[in-house]
């Protein structure tokens, strides 16, 4: 009795675990009213991209994969500073090997920088 009750103490381990690979965090790109256009240049985006990548091991093991969205919008964002991002595309590829496969999420964006103060009018 004993056995089987370790037992299944271990199977209910192991399925936690192995749920715990299905489990990311979404990201949000925001849907922006009134965001003040007058105060951003829309005559000269800057083009801004920034790619993440997991590896999926045998097919099976997820490593570093489920936050590459995440990962890749932050670096968007911290490059774009204070600038409006807009015109997002994602790119979603993968690259098959050996032992698993790649997967790389490229996000590309322009960028919009903000007028100097004494551009914006009153």
């Amino acid at each position: 009795m004993k056995a089987l009750v370790n037992g299944c103490k271990t199977l209910c381990i192991l399925v936690f675990l192995l749920l715990q690979g299905c489990v990311s965090n979404p990201v949000y790109f925001g849907n922006v009213h009134n965001i003040g256009q007058e105060h951003y240049d829309m005559e000269k985006p800057k083009m801004v991209s920034a790619s993440a990548s997991g590896f999926q091991l045998l097919l099976f093991i997820p490593i570093n994969i489920n936050d590459r969205h995440e990962r890749a919008f932050n670096e968007i964002k911290y490059q774009a500073g204070d600038g409006l991002i807009g015109n997002i595309q994602v790119k979603e590829s993968w690259t098959y090997g050996f032992v698993g496969t790649q997967y790389t999420t490229t996000i590309v964006a322009d960028v919009y920088p903000r007028k100097p103060q004494s551009m914006v009018a009153n």
